[in-house]
């Protein structure tokens, strides 16, 4: 355990909150301050002495009544101020135990390094203080030698990678730490609100880390207990892990000689308290990694090692574990220590030894003790070139990833979860790695500079892997299937969109148009501008359906006024009147769209929706009950499930026009429904139905339930519809129809 019992009268803290930029209104963060006064009442409320917290801060106007109100005596958070008080001022403290806490705006820059940026940042000219030489400044002489047993760091910054074009426009980090290290023994406990390449998220006005956190400070001194942080670390992993839906925002951990001065690291997922050893068998998976690095540190280990460490130090978030000489032993913690360190380390060890190849004990023994296989500096760059795709574009990769493996739960939504998926594809033993088949799969049928990017970015990782001819051909085939799909006929699209419009005269008939879309590629196939009848529609599209698309593959779409979402399109007939007679549902994905009541000042409510359904299920759907059918019901339940990628229901049919309405409105893509008169079936039945599979395989869920209920009548899935609208594939311009 680690547990402290501590005099909190002996405790100093430095508490920074930077929220105003020099830059445009849009670089300004709205929140550090009150969680940096949040995080100075708990430790006031512990005892520690109000004139022992140093308070800098660059408030928002809105927010400076509070802080003066809190700390009267709060200074700038101006790079000059961060200095002073971190270079010259911590000297002189009096303390036993110091807290730091830094709130606001971090980004990744060059060579991986974290940038925590100060008020003097321009959208041009991003300035900001080093966060991995903050943890060097703790082990020099800028503290008391003699004083200070241990210090806690908490950082609530993003650290998302820029884009390679921004690069430029970053300063190197300001490197707070001018001296040597003089105590490396001096315990560190570091909380970051995520990993390398991620966003620290936002909620309500507030850090959702910094608000977990004190969270379980508060829990972790009730009832005067002695603050133990493994505990207080592990109820922070418990929230986020409860709340899924954070875009894989993962806090992350360094301790250091907090037990008992015995050195513990653990950086990257969190996981649990620390407690016994290694088991027996990764023990031995540590130290044929520490053979096979002594073996390619070569004749000179010391010599060698100093330059993996100067190399590994511009990757890695923190200073090498000794101030002496390295052995391979520190080289090989001090890689388990960070996400992606293996890789770089034998990356790095590999590059000091080019005639020897690392061994097949030593891989099998990294993938064992570190999934991940890209190197620190080939995952930065996947995020940045990830990220600068829009989400259309990312769905996309993902589309290619499904294309070539099958289902698999790929979040297009955020470049860091999908960055994080794609690397977990299990490589296969010998063979290129299914995130570079991905890649190269994605890059042959899209255009454009972050497309070459990254099929420049796998060429290099395949080079580091000894792979380059595997890739090479695999570039090749994806480039000739690309070529093929390119110049095929319309039977090779895979989205047929119908757009039906409002019934005109008696027997309901209709006017309607049909494109066919790949991707962006959308072709005009019928325009019947006068109105037809049932009848003449379903044939007309039926022949349509048989020329341009493909059964079971291809998705179909209607495209319907609110009013006529009801309409069971899915179970208009194909081959009327012959033998293989079937239902249009059970040949296609089919679902229905409205763009109706789906205001523009309200689009990124519907976008922000549709970003949860890459990576969620059907059990995420919010269930709407009978009662709920007002407008004003329906959406005050959805506002209450903002995290929702949409909703189910099995509201009897006077209810379900509100219940349109209200989900429309409230930007709700996708919602399943009952089409009966009076549905029978209760939530459990319903979410039983739908199943446990990715949500993006919904429609094609659906198809599978229509065909089964055709040889049941009173199979429940014969009622379901399926509204799918997704916003980055709207329906093609209105085509001019010359009959009214």
């Amino acid at each position: 355990m680690t547990a402290v019992e501590h005099d909190w009268r002996r405790t100093h803290a430095v508490l920074v909150a930077v929220e105003r930029y020099n830059g445009s209104d849009g670089l300004n963060l709205d929140g550090p301050v009150h969680d940096a006064l949040a995080m100075r009442e708990w430790l006031t409320g512990q005892g520690v002495p109000a004139e022992n917290i140093q308070l800098l801060a660059s408030p928002l106007e809105h927010n400076r009544a509070a802080l003066e109100a809190a700390h009267p005596g709060y200074r700038p958070a101006e790079r000059a101020d961060v200095r002073q008080v971190f270079q010259d001022e911590l000297r002189s403290i009096d303390a036993d135990w110091l807290w730091v806490y830094w709130a606001g705006h971090g980004v990744q820059t060059q060579r991986g390094r974290w940038s925590l940026l100060y008020p003097e940042t321009r959208d041009t000219d991003l300035q900001g203080a080093d966060a991995d030489g903050l943890i060097h400044l703790m082990h020099t002489e800028h503290l008391p030698w003699d004083g200070v047993d241990r210090v806690t760091v908490i950082i609530d910054a993003c650290r998302q990678a820029l884009d390679p074009g921004v690069h430029e426009l970053a300063d190197e980090p300001d490197d707070l730490a001018q001296t040597p290290q003089v105590d490396v023994e001096r315990p560190i406990y570091w909380m970051r609100a995520c990993q390398a390449g991620a966003v620290a998220k936002q909620q309500q006005g507030t850090g959702r880390f910094t608000a977990a956190l004190l969270r379980q400070l508060h829990a972790a001194v009730a009832d005067g207990a002695d603050l133990d942080l493994d505990r207080v670390w592990q109820g922070v992993v418990e929230e986020f892990e409860r709340a899924g839906d954070a875009g894989r925002q993962r806090p992350t951990v360094y301790v250091s000689g907090w037990r008992e001065n015995v050195r513990v690291v653990r950086l990257g997922p969190p996981g649990p308290p620390p407690g016994p050893p290694l088991d027996p068998l990764l023990s031995r998976f540590r130290e044929t990694l520490v053979l096979e690095a002594s073996g390619l540190l070569g004749a000179d280990p010391a010599g060698s090692a100093a330059r993996v460490a100067a190399r590994l130090r511009m990757e890695f978030t923190d200073a090498p574990p000794a101030t002496g000489a390295l052995l391979a032993q520190e080289l090989v913690d001090w890689a388990l220590a960070h996400e992606h360190g293996l890789a770089t380390l034998f990356h790095a060890l590999a590059e000091q030894a080019p005639d020897q190849r690392i061994g097949a004990e030593a891989r099998e023994a990294c993938r064992r003790l570190q999934k991940q296989w890209l190197t620190c500096a080939e995952y930065t760059e996947l995020v940045a070139l990830l990220g600068r795709l829009d989400e259309p574009g990312r769905a996309d990769v993902v589309a290619a990833a499904h294309q070539q493996f099958g289902p698999a739960r790929l979040p297009a939504h955020d470049p860091v979860a999908l960055a994080d998926a794609l690397e977990e594809l299990v490589p296969r033993p010998h063979q290129l790695p299914q995130l570079l088949s991905t890649v190269e799969h994605f890059a042959a049928y899209s255009d454009g500079a972050v497309a070459a990017e990254l099929r420049v970015w796998a060429g290099a990782c395949a080079v580091r892997l000894g792979m380059k001819d595997v890739l090479l051909d695999h570039r090749a085939r994806a480039t000739a299937e690309a070529e093929r799909a390119r110049t095929a006929g319309p039977a090779e699209r895979r989205r047929i969109q119908i757009r039906l419009h409002p019934p005109h005269g008696p027997g309901q008939r209709r006017a309607y148009e049909v494109w066919a879309r790949r991707g962006d590629e959308v072709d005009a196939l019928a325009k019947v501008d006068t109105p037809a009848s049932p009848e003449e529609m379903q044939r007309g599209i039926d022949a349509l359906l048989a020329a341009h698309a493909r059964a079971t593959e291809t998705v179909v779409e209607f495209f319907v006024p609110s009013t006529d979402l009801e309409l069971d399109v899915h179970r208009w007939p194909l081959d009327a009147g012959k033998p293989q007679e079937r239902s249009l549902g059970t040949d296609f994905p089919v679902v229905l769209r409205c763009a109706e009541l789906r205001q523009p000042e309200r689009r990124h409510l519907w976008e922000r929706r549709w970003s949860r359904v890459a990576g969620a299920t059907p059990g995420d759907l919010h269930w709407l009950p009978g009662h709920t059918h007002s407008f004003a019901q329906v959406r005050a339940a959805m506002e209450r499930q903002e995290t929702a990628p949409g909703a189910m229901t099995a509201s009897p049919a006077w209810t379900r026009s509100k219940i349109f309405t209200a989900c429309l409105f409230d930007g709700v893509p996708v919602l399943v429904w009952d089409t009966g008169t009076k549905p029978a079936l209760t939530e459990q039945q319903l979410r039983t139905l739908l199943g446990t599979g990715p949500l993006e395989h919904l429609p094609q869920r659906l198809r599978k339930l229509r065909l089964e209920s055709d040889a049941d009548e009173s199979h429940p899935g014969r009622q379901l519809a399926l509204l799918w609208d997704d916003p980055h594939r709207p329906l093609p311009d209105r085509l001019d129809l010359s009959a009214p």
